[in-house]
């Protein structure tokens, strides 16, 4: 590498702070060193980076482009230098894991619970995104590991242990749609229907499974959130589709009636997702804990 490391540290403050005086705060260094590193860095590279507007500055193409590599490398130094802290006794560390709200709400939080209780200093960092989304920052290292529904595809090698097969259900809530009678799985086509985004993987393997049965469905409300969809629901807006760990895990799961038609609904494959190389120690460790006790 012919640039100052130096001078790639400042650049990724610039592009993530858009402001050359908040960037020498952050940094503790003087404004004009910075537009100084800043025109250095340009010359080395032979590209503007920054265009100076009203509000700061705004990232050139080519910066966007560079932000990639450099923000990825940072990010595996720092992993470097967590990796060597977390050697010994896993007194401090981090572990970044992707995992849909509603997975950890009532599957994940229990683990976290056990391994805190094992290793008080390690810190947990939940991101929820679409599972693309979450691939990608694994790639990235952003993530150490995903819990997720499959399929989850990577274009690097990863390592998936599936970690358990959970039960779906239809569920509404029974004070305020009285008239509900689901008697055979053909019967929800006469009812308002709350379902998952497209994008989902359990939307999906529904559709797959109800185009298998001929049954076509036309939902009042798609939702890619799970907690907007059981809101609604609640509120009697329609019948939802739902991992139903997840109503049963509901403070008010009285209210709701839930029908899984002798279990004929497809399941749902919780996997552990994470690539071998980019793991930590902490991250190993939590690894070992949730497939011993899967």
């Amino acid at each position: 590498m012919n640039t100052d490391y130096n001078l790639y540290k400042i650049f990724l403050y610039l592009y993530e702070e858009k402001s050359i005086s908040k960037t020498a705060n952050r940094l503790y260094v003087s404004q004009p060193a910075i537009s100084y590193s800043l025109k250095e860095l340009e010359s080395q590279l032979g590209h503007t980076l920054f265009y100076r507007n009203s509000k700061g500055i705004e990232p050139t193409l080519e910066a966007k482009e560079l932000y990639g590599y450099i923000s990825t490398a940072f990010s595996i130094l720092n992993d470097a230098e967590e990796h060597l802290k977390n050697l010994n006794d896993l007194n401090t560390g981090n572990i970044r894991i992707g995992v849909p709200s509603y997975i950890s709400m009532f599957y994940l939080s229990k683990y976290i619970v056990d391994f805190r209780g094992i290793f008080p200093g390690v810190k947990f960092e939940l991101v929820s995104k679409t599972t693309e989304s979450m691939v990608t920052m694994l790639e990235q290292r952003q993530l150490d590991l995903i819990i997720a529904p499959l399929p989850i595809n990577s274009k690097k090698e990863v390592t998936k242990i599936t970690l358990s097969k959970l039960k779906n259900c239809f569920a509404y809530n029974k004070d305020l749609m009285k008239d509900v009678s689901l008697k055979k799985l053909e019967d929800i086509k006469k009812y308002p229907l709350v379902l998952p985004s497209k994008i989902s993987s359990i939307r999906t393997k529904l559709d797959e499974y109800l185009e298998s049965q001929n049954i076509k469905v036309n939902p009042v409300l798609e939702s890619w959130p799970i907690d907007s969809m059981i809101e609604m629901v609640r509120k009697g807006v329609g019948i939802g589709y739902f991992i139903k760990d997840v109503i049963d895990s509901q403070n008010d799961s009285d209210k709701f009636e839930t029908v899984t038609f002798d279990n004929k609904l497809p399941d749902v494959d919780i996997c552990c997702v994470y690539i071998d190389s980019f793991l930590t120690t902490a991250a190993k460790k939590f690894i070992d804990l949730i497939t011993e006790n899967k």
